[in-house]
This record gives structure tokens, sequence and C-alpha cells, in this order.
């Protein structure tokens, strides 16, 4: 990954926080479904659960900051 400014990295903390609605460090498959449907409104849940298999990238279910970096990156 790229490195990343400060105040980059400081807004993607806040972008990462709001979507964790239950502030325990993890974005799950419902926080990020709703984020990827604000984004998108026509994303069906299918193609939501797809996008959220793809990004974790360890495969325990749930999406740590790290990996939602490389997501909102595009890496």
């Amino acid at each position: 990954m790229q490195d990343v400014k400060p105040d980059e990295l400081s807004e993607l903390r806040q972008s990462f926080d709001s979507c964790d609605h239950d502030a325990d460090g993890w974005i799950d498959t419902g926080e990020f479904t709703t984020l990827l449907q604000s984004l998108d409104q026509d994303l069906s849940k299918d193609e939501c659960l797809l996008a959220f298999e793809m990004t974790d990238g360890d495969g325990d279910g749930q999406i740590s900051f790290e990996e939602f970096m490389g997501w909102w990156s595009g890496e």
C-alpha cells in the first residue's frame, strides 16, 4: 500500500469509525452493506456481500481498519 499522509489517515479513520456503528473496532457485513448502499443505492445485498468477502482479506467475517484502507484505496 502506498504511503498514506497523516491527514489522509485521519480522514480514513473517521470514515471507518462512521461505518463502525457499534464502535467495536470492526466493520461487519451489515455495516458494510449500509456503507455500500449509501454510496450506490442500486447495489443488491448479494453484491454487497461479495464486496465484503473480497475486502475481508483474512476471512474472519469482519473488516479491520487495515482491510478498509486497502479497499478504500483500491488495493
